[in-house]
Order: structure tokens, then sequence, then C-alpha cells
């Protein structure tokens, strides 16, 4: 007859076992499973592997109306870092979504941290988040985030930490049928005061653009703010000057002002 003491081994490394092997739609319970109305605004679908490394697509309802639907994306999640009440999360977006790169999540009770490089190409990336783009756009960006923190995830703020770039190249402004080109533009992140994110573009490009936007309040209610100005330049395309006429008379710069 085996002996109560090995019992008592069996026991936790059966239990052990059963963790280790849990299977991946068991994050069903966290998140849901998406597909219908009602459903909640980040849900999972095609689950695989086990908690601890698997494959999922992703679907998420954002405040512009669109979705974010990234599919096939893997994860790694760290079992020891649990022990210290941490979740660190690694994820790889493949390059068959609009959206790719990867992206490391670290939170605990009282804090997320991310940092990110993903990229992608400018056109399809506006039309399934539906941004708020009048113009259409086209080539690649690269978001990089060095370092992204949010603390007290009860208030709705945006961000306590922010230190990340967002970087487009190539890229082009179609105007009456006709591709222009408009050069690469490297836009600074951070947070502003009000813990919401800060987007800054300095005027040395092509066209002379500088622009300043915010995004503040909370998110379930953001309230966007952008100003800026355009200061053609020699190398700015003949029909990107013609239309800035619509933005006003420039002042004693030369400099074509906005503000939204």
């Amino acid at each position: 007859m085996m002996s109560w003491r090995w019992l008592l081994w069996l026991i936790p490394l059966y239990l052990v076992a059963l963790v280790v092997m849990a299977p991946a739609r068991l994050v069903f319970w966290f998140v849901g499973e998406g597909g219908g109305p009602g459903s909640a605004p980040l849900s999972l679908s095609g689950v695989s592997g086990t908690i601890w490394q698997g494959e999922a697509s992703i679907q998420a309802a954002l405040p512009t109306g669109g979705t974010l639907s990234l599919n096939n994306v893997t994860w790694q999640l760290s079992p020891w870092q649990l022990f210290t009440g941490e979740a660190n999360v690694a994820l790889k977006i493949p390059s068959s979504n609009f959206i790719y790169g990867e992206a490391t999540l670290t939170a605990s009770s009282s804090q997320a941290s991310l940092q990110a490089n993903l990229k992608g190409a400018m056109q399809p990336a506006i039309q399934q988040l539906n941004l708020p783009v009048p113009l259409t756009m086209a080539g690649d960006f690269e978001l990089n985030i060095a370092n992204y923190q949010l603390s007290d995830f009860q208030s709705g703020k945006f961000c306590d930490t922010l230190n990340g770039t967002f970087a487009t190249s190539r890229t082009e402004m179609r105007l009456n049928h006709q591709w222009h080109p408009l050069g690469d533009y490297q836009t600074k992140l951070s947070c502003t005061a009000q813990n919401g994110i800060n987007a800054i573009i300095d005027d040395n490009n092509l066209v002379g653009l500088r622009l300043n936007a915010q995004v503040n309040g909370r998110i379930t209610a953001p309230q966007v703010s952008v100003s800026g100005s355009i200061k053609p330049t020699l190398q700015t395309p003949k029909p990107v000057t013609d239309v800035l006429v619509f933005l006003g008379k420039p002042d004693a710069q030369g400099r074509y002002n906005f503000k939204w």
C-alpha cells in the first residue's frame, strides 16, 4: 500500500501539472468569448495552447467606432513572476495583420507597464481603426514605446509615464486622383500634466508641419485637441501648397495655423 507520505507529495505535483497544462480557453473566464451582440469590449476567439503559451485572435471595440482585430497573436506568460505578485506577458503579432510586432505587458494589482514595437501601413490602419483622417494617406508607420506606465486603474486616466515615438516614412497624400510625396515624420509621445497623452511634431519636415495634439479627459470620455501650423518649403508639392488656402491666410511668418 502506498504510504501517506508519498500521497502528500503526489497531490501538489498533480495540482501543479493541472495548472501548467491548463488549456488557454480558460482565458475566456476572464475576458469573454467574442462574436455576438453585447459582447465584451475585448474578446478572444480561436484560442489554442495553454495559459502559459498560446495563440488567439483578438477583437476590441474602440472609442472611434472602429474595431481592433488581430489574428494569430501568440503569448508567453512567465509563471515565475507570478510568485512576486506580477504578471509578465510577451505578445507577438504576425505580419499578416495590419499592425504587427512585439509587446511586453507587466501588470500587478497597483500598476501596469508596457514596452512595444509595432509597425504597419497607414491606410489600412486608418480604415480599420476608423480614425478621423479626412484625406487619403499612404506610407508606413512604426510605434515604439520605450516606457508606458499606468496606475489607479479605476480613475480612467490615460497614463502616468509615457516615453515613445510614432514615426511615418514614405508618407504620401492623394489629391485629385494623384499621389504626392510628403516625406518622413517623427512624433514624440509623452504624458500631459492631466495624465493624458501628448503628441508633438517639430517642423523639420517637407511641409514645415508643427503639431501639438493632446488626448485628455478619461478613457471612456476622451477630450481631443489639435493645434499646429504648416509652412510650405521648396520641396512641398504644389498641389499640397494650393490646398492650404482652406486653412485661411498665412501669418507674418508665412505659416498656415490650424486648431481643432
